[in-house]
C-alpha cells in the first residue's frame, strides 16, 4: 500500500508535534489509493470467461517528510512498509455495451514500522478492500485497449482516529479511465487516470479534499521480454475540511522507474521500482512491487 501508508505516518507524527500547517493534507495525510500500484497492467485483462488472480507484493521506504513547497522538514523520520495484495478478477462469459466485461476485488494486508524522533512503533491489519462491480474493456483494435469502471475503496480495515493506522475511516469513490497501445515484438505505452470523490470521516467529522492519480507505462516487447518504465503523479486539488473549517494544504507527489515483464501467456510476472522524485505535504517515497498473475478457473463460463 506503499504511499499511502508512509503519509499516514507523516501525517501523525505532524499531529503529535501540533504541527497543523506543515506535511497535512488528506486526512492524517492519507491518500485512498497508492498512486503507482497498477504497474504494467493497465487495461491487461484476460479476453476468456474465468477466475484470475494479480498478487501484488511490494516494499515501501521513505526518510524525510516535505511541506506544501517540496522542501524537506527538519523532522527526524524514516518508514519502511510491507503489503501483500490480492486483487481477484471475474471474467464474464457474455459482453456489456460491446465490451467484455469483469468484476473485481482487492483485499490488502499490510506492516508498516516507523521511527519519528528516534521513537519507534509497528503497526500490521487489513487495509480497505476495494469492489469494482463492474468494469469494462473495449478492445478496438489488435493493439488499441480502453477499460473503464469505478472502484469503491471501502470503509473497512484497520483503522484508528487516535493513531498512524493501515487503512482510511471513509469510503472513496474512484471512477477509472485507461488506454493502452501494446504492439507485439514493439512499443507498448499505457495512461490511466482515477479521479478520488472522498466522502466524509464520521468518526471525526473530517472531509478529505478530492484528487486526481494519472499512472503510466511505456516499454518495448522483446518476444516474452518486456522492458521499459512505470510512474504515477498524485495531485490533490481541492481542500480538506475539518468541523467546517478550511485546512488548506494539498498533497502531491510523483515517482518513477525501470520495469521489466516476463509473459508466459497464461502467467505473467512484472518487477519494478519507482524512485520518488517529488512530494509535498508527505513523505517523499520509493517503491519496489512484484506483480504476479495468474489464472485460477479459467474457462469456467464456456459452452461445450
Amino acid at each position: 500500500m506503499s504511499t499511502k501508508l508512509i503519509a499516514a505516518v507523516a501525517g501523525c507524527a505532524l499531529l503529535a508535534l501540533g504541527s497543523m500547517n506543515e506535511a497535512q493534507a488528506f486526512e492524517g495525510g492519507v491518500s485512498p489509493y497508492p498512486a503507482g500500484a497498477v504497474g504494467t497492467n493497465m487495461a491487461n485483462l484476460p479476453p476468456i470467461p474465468g477466475l484470475f488472480a494479480l498478487e501484488q507484493f511490494n516494499y515501501t521506504f521513505a526518510n524525510g517528510l516535505y511541506g506544501n513547497d517540496g522542501k524537506k522538514l527538519p523532522i527526524p523520520f524514516s518508514t519502511s512498509v510491507f503489503s501483500e495484495t490480492t486483487r481477484l478478477l471475474v471474467s464474464y462469459p457474455f459482453h456489456l455495451l460491446g465490451a467484455n466485461m469483469y468484476t473485481q476485488l482487492v483485499v490488502p494486508v499490510v506492516s508498516l514500522h516507523t521511527s519519528v524522533f528516534g521513537q519507534s512503533s509497528t503497526q500490521n491489519g487489513l487495509a480497505n478492500i476495494t469492489l469494482t462491480p463492474v468494469l469494462l474493456q473495449w478492445q478496438l483494435s489488435q493493439n488499441l485497449a480502453i477499460a473503464s469502471g469505478i472502484d469503491f475503496a471501502l470503509e473497512t480495515g484497520s483503522y484508528s482516529p487516535t493513531k498512524s493506522s493501515v487503512a482510511v475511516g471513509y469510503t472513496s469513490v474512484q471512477p477509472v479511465f485507461t488506454v493502452r497501445y501494446n504492439v507485439p515484438n514493439g512499443i507498448d505505452v499505457g495512461l490511466s487516470s482515477r479521479l478520488l470523490l472522498n466522502t466524509k470521516n464520521g468518526t471525526t467529522n473530517y472531509s478529505s479534499g478530492d484528487g486526481y492519480v494519472g499512472e503510466f507505462e511505456a516499454g518495448w516487447n522483446l518476444g516474452q521480454w518486456k522492458l521499459g518504465v512505470v510512474g504515477a503523479y498524485l495531485n490533490q486539488f481541492s481542500d480538506d475540511n475539518a468541523d467546517g473549517v478550511n485546512v488548506g494544504n494539498r498533497m502531491r507527489t510523483f515517482g518513477i522507474g525501470p520495469s521489466v515483464v516476463y509473459d508466459a501467456r497464461s502467467w505473467n510476472v512484472n518487477l519494478n521500482y519507482q524512485q520518488g522524485i517529488y512530494a509535498a505535504n508527505t513523505a517523499k517515497s520509493s517503491s519496489v512491487w512484484l506483480n504476479i498473475a495468474i489464472p485460477l478457473w479459467p474457462g469456467f463460463g464456456r459452452k461445450g
